[in-house]
């Protein structure tokens, strides 16, 4: 027996385009769907590691009035050498334009909360949560949200207010 003789079958990723493949690997766009799928692929995984914290960076670097030019900064980039993921994370969320606040973060039955804040000018406040096994990648899923969350937010408004 081979492999020859096992069907294997194709994702929908394969019947896609070689211009949209391209697109899409370099990082021309950056849509909801590839926020989404790191949000997803996050769910998957046992425990977080650097190349989704990275693969975050890259997405939340091209989303519009998110972060400041200089972003992520030079003491993320000495805590991800160091592999201090958790701290590399709470300090992403913390300089974003969004200014976003840790809210709560507990540890129950296995599975860590994280709940992050943003509080828009002029309105009420909204919170972010996410839970995974892995106290980074709860932290990190949490922040994903909020910046989707955000950008859904900054389309509909403007800059970054909730619409009324």
């Amino acid at each position: 027996m081979s492999l020859h003789d096992f069907s294997f079958r194709r994702h929908a990723l394969s019947r896609r385009s070689d211009m949209e493949l391209r697109a899409s690997i370099d990082g021309d766009d950056v849509s909801p769907d590839t926020l989404d799928g790191l949000l997803l692929r996050l769910t998957a995984v046992r425990r977080l590691r650097e190349h989704h914290v990275w693969e975050a960076v890259r997405l939340v670097r091209e989303l519009p009035d998110l972060v400041p030019g200089e972003w992520p900064s030079r003491r993320f980039r000495e805590l991800m050498a160091a592999d201090a993921l958790v701290d590399a994370v709470i300090h992403l969320t913390s300089t974003t334009e969004a200014k976003l606040c840790l809210r709560t973060l507990s540890h129950e039955l296995g599975l860590w909360t994280c709940a992050l804040r943003y509080q828009p000018p002029g309105a009420g406040r909204v919170t972010f949560k996410a839970r995974h096994a892995d106290l980074a990648a709860a932290i990190l899923g949490a922040f994903l949200r909020s910046c989707r969350g955000y950008r859904l937010m900054a389309g509909a408004a403007g800059h970054g207010h909730l619409p009324i």
